[in-house]
């Protein structure tokens, strides 16, 4: 084992000086999330105190190396700080505060951390945020990232239906069969073993599919259409009732942006039209369906657990309604709230649970203070996409990454509602991703800089009433 561990060292040192010098920081970026997602801690990992080494790990610490090479070298694209930046900064100085300033070192049995929420679930993902947003950025770059998540979309969809077919000696890698590894077997859950990250990385890729599509040969279209029913299907068997909202959410923006005239209405109304009358027809069965894991009254608990969240939420707010009982907090202080007995909530039933909402766990851990922080944050990056989107001085494909970032946070948002996302690299990871490139993207395209090769002035007339300057919501 030791000479496998030196021989794939040697390699690593050869190629990541290959990389130091010609690789590109999206590309790295990309391999980042690729690796979070299918070559985590359960593929491999080498113990290191309280932070394990993995895979994914070792790529950001390289890839934060490359970059500052590259901005040592004049080879990074760097842009001038804007409001979200800095509110991104305070919110990330907020939670190291807080962080610290509370009791960082306790350990619950089958609890996470602090200092490793802390670190893998902002830290690294606003690192990855800070690279891409200071790389140069091109159409070829981004058409590129958007064809690899596309084709990694389609590995996830695939694996997915093996799952639920039983076909485990076709699914890879291995330890997706083991029951005993993560969470959710039974159900479409893919390497990350847990199907609310499956289903938030399968949507996106997805989303990726859309934006690359006008590009793609007439053979390539074709099998991207053939492929469109396995990822939906492959979204269905991840039995996460977030997941499928978050899609329906994130198409219902994509076509409010990109549609327009008679067509948006027809395409949105007949959308909320079915959507009400799936609420009404399906909706008992919605809430509580029988799971591959469970049976659907454990489905159906789980609804009513997240009202027993709010309840247990609202009473720790209440106490330190402005900065929280501190950063990963919430498993160890939440315990004295689960005694009350002012409500029929049977709340004693979240004692092993970690929070199930990402706003609400924010708002007990960090108070008002850090849930606005964090809300700005969301709503300035939806601000960029809006104004990418509609900017008459883009170029299509960078429209088109506006209209994907709205989806990518429409996708997001909705899960965050109904799960703490920081547990892991990859959920917010993805979210910081297309927002750092959406936000590098708006100083190009003001400078003229993002137009396509050949291009000296904007496609899109300013008179075009669907447009308006860029920087305009």
């Amino acid at each position: 084992m030791s000479f496998i561990i030196l021989i794939a060292a040697a390699v690593g040192i050869v190629w990541g000086a290959i990389y130091l010098r010609r690789g590109s920081l999206v590309a790295g970026a990309v391999a980042f999330l690729l690796s979070a997602a299918a070559l985590g801690h359960d593929l491999w990992h080498l113990p290191l105190g309280p932070l394990p080494l993995t895979i994914d790990r070792l790529l950001i610490a390289g890839l934060a190396i490359v970059f500052v090479v590259h901005w040592r070298l004049g080879k990074a694209d760097t842009k001038p700080l804007e409001k979200v930046d800095l509110l991104l900064a305070a919110f990330l100085l907020l939670l190291t505060i807080s962080t610290f300033t509370s009791n960082w070192r306790v350990s619950l049995p089958g609890y996470i951390s602090p200092l490793w929420r802390l670190i893998v679930g902002y830290l690294m993902p606003a690192t990855l945020y800070w690279i891409v947003r200071q790389s140069p950025l091109s159409e070829k770059t981004l058409r590129r990232t958007c064809g690899v998540m596309f084709a990694f979309g389609a590995y996830l969809a695939i694996t997915g239906l093996l799952e639920i077919a039983g076909q485990w000696s076709l699914v890879f890698p291995r330890y997706i069969a083991d029951p005993q590894v993560g969470e959710h077997f039974g159900r479409a859950r893919g390497p990350m073993v847990n199907s609310v990250s499956y289903g938030l990385m399968l949507s996106v890729c997805m989303l990726c599919g859309w934006t690359v599509w006008p590009k793609l040969s007439r053979g390539l279209q074709l099998a991207s259409l053939l492929l469109a029913p396995v990822f939906l299907a492959s979204l269905f068997f991840s039995y996460t009732r977030s997941v499928w909202l978050g899609t329906a959410l994130a198409a219902l923006v994509i076509a409010a942006v990109a549609l327009r005239g008679r067509v948006r209405t027809v395409v949105l109304g007949g959308a909320v039209l079915s959507g009400l009358m799936i609420a009404v027809v399906l909706g008992s069965s919605i809430l509580a369906f029988n799971r591959n894991d469970n049976s659907a009254a454990e489905t159906g608990q789980s609804v009513t657990m997240r009202s027993s969240f709010a309840h247990v939420s609202w009473l720790m707010f209440q106490d330190r309604p402005l900065l929280g009982f501190g950063f990963g907090q919430f498993p160890k202080e939440k315990l004295p709230y689960l005694g009350d007995r002012s409500t029929a909530l049977q709340l004693e039933k979240l004692r092993p649970y970690v929070h199930h909402n990402t706003y609400l766990s924010l708002l007990t851990e960090t108070g008002a203070v850090g849930l606005a922080l964090f809300t700005m944050i969301l709503a300035f990056w939806i601000k960029n996409g809006l104004s990418l989107a509609r900017c008459e001085q883009a170029p299509p494909w960078a429209r088109r990454w506006g209209i994907l970032s709205l989806g990518v946070l429409a996708i997001y948002a909705t899960q965050a509602l109904f799960h703490e996302l920081t547990y892991t690299p990859l959920d917010t990871s993805l979210v910081f991703f297309f927002a750092g490139i959406t936000a590098g993207l708006q100083p190009l395209v003001l400078s003229g800089k993002a137009l396509a090769a050949g291009e000296s002035t904007p496609r899109f007339p300013a008179q075009n009433p669907r447009l308006a300057p860029c920087g305009s919501p």
